[in-house]
């Protein structure tokens, strides 16, 4: 029953989120590969609540953040982000580009919300989200002296120099030529952590799935 076109709009890309496929309201929407099966684009599926929860969320989010009318376009910009990260022809650089613009996304989401006294750098931005949401911070993600963190290591050399792991861009997977790197795990749990944010975002911060580690099933 809803009159706002605009809300209708970010509704239903939240329930793409929540069924974890591509919806949209335009009339062509699909310029690229895209699954036909729910479920396919998140880490989690819905129990204990279904598709009726997940409208309700969405409206409650819309009507918290009348406020700030770019609140919901930063969601509906994240969820997209996030789905274009797992296009499968994408080369690991384009996949962490993508996904690091989302956490961003869900930086900027808290920043205004929360008002912290001083804008963390890159570099803390992860860590300051986890802690403020009481999640627990991915290694890649901890600062623990003055340098900048595995993730903002590398997100500096490739945004700013166009160099992913040592190589110029497309000439390295996730992690270079180290043995054991393990950057593919790194890419999926920015995946899991970008899919917790938005739960919490969305208003749901103390579900089990939310606290849950990003390196666990």
């Amino acid at each position: 029953e809803n009159e706002s076109q605009d809300d209708i709009i970010f509704v239903v890309w939240c329930l793409s989120f929540f069924t974890g496929m591509r919806l949209t309201t335009t009339e062509a929407g699909f310029i690229d590969a895209t699954p036909i099966k729910p479920g396919k684009l998140v880490d989690f599926t819905l129990s204990r609540c279904n598709i009726t929860d997940a409208i309700r969320l969405a409206l409650n989010f819309l009507e918290l953040e009348r406020g700030d009318p770019d609140a919901p376009k930063r969601v509906a910009a994240v969820i997209h982000a996030l789905f274009l990260a797992q296009y499968p022809q994408n080369l690991p650089f384009e996949q962490f580009q993508y996904l690091y613009t989302a956490l961003d996304a869900c930086f900027k989401l808290l920043e205004v919300k929360h008002k912290p006294k001083q804008k963390p750098a890159h570099a803390t931005r992860i860590q300051w989200m986890c802690e403020t949401l009481h999640m627990t911070t991915p290694e890649w993600a901890e600062r623990t002296d003055s340098s900048g963190t595995p993730l903002s290591t590398v997100r500096t050399s490739t945004i700013h120099e166009a160099i992913f792991f040592d190589e110029p861009l497309g000439f390295s997977v996730y992690g270079g030529k180290k043995p054991n790197s393990n950057g593919g795990a790194v890419l999926l749990q920015m995946q899991a952590l970008v899919c917790r944010l938005l739960v919490a975002i969305l208003g749901e911060t103390e579900t089990n799935y939310v606290k849950s580690a990003v390196n666990t099933r």
